[in-house]
């Protein structure tokens, strides 16, 4: 299917500029996102508020790894002179403790993950707006992103990544 849409959109291209010999002039344009997502104060702060907002979560989870150390430390130093009976009780509890540290781990990195796009798709919506705005106003016939594009040049006439940036970051 993925490569069906890319030999389709292949086509399409090759017929748009085909076509430009016979219809004239074409305005094109290249927008590198990442770059603008990298750079932009607003994806900054995004990663600066998720970074506050975990941290006492990964707080907690490293407390929790730095016990169960603690107990394996004791287990391993105090185990000659323990019981049979508080061996074991020792280590199901050492058992059960990275299981729960295991699955506190996970769901954290989950929300992260789930917070983190929210953060981006709110950041993509606006950037999509700042483009269509440029596109229209500048008279754009097609803008490009990278994930449309294979390689564009920094320099070339058509990369405004810099002027969306710019706008995207004046909102």
């Amino acid at each position: 299917m993925k490569k069906q849409l890319k030999n389709i959109f292949i086509m399409i291209l090759g017929i748009f500029l085909a076509s430009q010999v016979y219809a004239g002039e074409y305005k094109i344009g290249y927008v590198d996102i990442g770059k603008i997502i990298n750079e932009s104060p607003a994806a900054k702060a995004a990663q600066k508020k998720l970074e506050q907002e975990f941290t006492p979560r990964n707080k907690k989870l490293e407390a929790q790894a730095k016990k169960i150390n603690k107990q394996k430390e004791k287990l391993q130093k105090e185990s000659d002179i323990m019981s049979k009976d508080q061996i074991e009780s020792l280590q199901r509890k050492i058992m059960k403790a990275e299981r729960d540290l295991k699955r506190d781990a996970t769901e954290a990195q989950e929300d992260f993950k789930l917070r983190r796009r929210d953060e981006l798709g709110k950041i993509e919506n606006r950037l999509k707006e700042v483009i269509l705005g440029i596109a229209e106003s500048g008279k754009y016939d097609m803008i490009f992103t990278n994930a449309d594009v294979t390689y564009a040049s920094d320099n070339s006439a058509i990369n405004i990544t810099a002027k969306v940036l710019k706008k995207f970051n004046s909102n």
